[in-house]
């Protein structure tokens, strides 16, 4: 008996080394859709990596929406806190990136509807200006300084869109999102989009009309 104790006792020992020589799943390692899984089951590590993976692009489309760094600083915060808190209703069927950025996208569209009725409708120049000195090219050539000046023109024409016209054109001119994915994001139909892109298209022509070339 002391033997088969013995015996099991190294057994159970050799089991616990091998797990803890195999560790934790990598979860950089697994998809998008794998992580929402995995969050779904209550991994809380799974929810981690999908900020860390994601938060930058988030960022990206709030504040591209919003036009405004702290707006979009309180709207990525919020989509990913929805993210976790809704993930239960996300299907395996439908692509997570896609189900994220619709919340993302819809959230922002609240906050500035939210934000008009408090009339606190501006510009955050301030962001702007470190946008264009992170992109500036040395030695400053007029390619350069006509291609921040467009980046510039182009934020600012951006708040003369509706908040629909303007989820659609970000979601398609900045995150390369086709129509019928846009379509999904914001619930609405394909020739909805479509009408949306064709006025935002028009309205920042209009605005950016006067913008030319350098000469070469």
């Amino acid at each position: 008996m002391a033997v088969c104790a013995g015996l099991l006792t190294i057994s159970m020992d050799n089991a616990f080394n091998n797990k803890t020589r195999e560790g934790p799943p990598d979860l950089r390692a697994l998809t998008d859709e794998e992580l929402a899984l995995a969050l779904k089951e209550g991994d809380e590590a799974a929810f981690d990596e999908i900020v860390r993976r994601h938060q930058g692009r988030v960022y990206a489309v709030a504040y591209r929406i919003t036009s405004n760094r702290e707006d979009a600083l309180d709207v990525a915060q919020e989509a990913l806190l929805k993210a976790y808190r809704k993930i239960g209703s996300w299907q395996p069927s439908g692509g997570f990136v896609s189900w994220l950025l619709k919340l993302t996208a819809n959230q922002a569209i609240d906050h500035i509807r939210r934000r008009k009725r408090r009339g606190l409708q501006q510009f955050d120049e301030n962001y702007i200006e470190s946008q264009l000195a992170d992109h500036s090219v040395a030695g400053n050539t007029e390619t350069s300084v006509w291609a921040n000046e467009i980046d510039r023109r182009v934020h600012r024409a951006l708040d003369v869109l509706s908040e629909s016209q303007r989820a659609v054109f970000v979601m398609r001119h900045y995150e390369g999102m086709q129509l019928a994915a846009i379509a999904e994001v914001l619930g609405c139909t394909v020739g909805s989009v479509k009408v949306h892109l064709f006025r935002a298209l028009r309205k920042l022509q209009k605005e950016l009309g006067d913008l030319h070339a350098p000469e070469k």
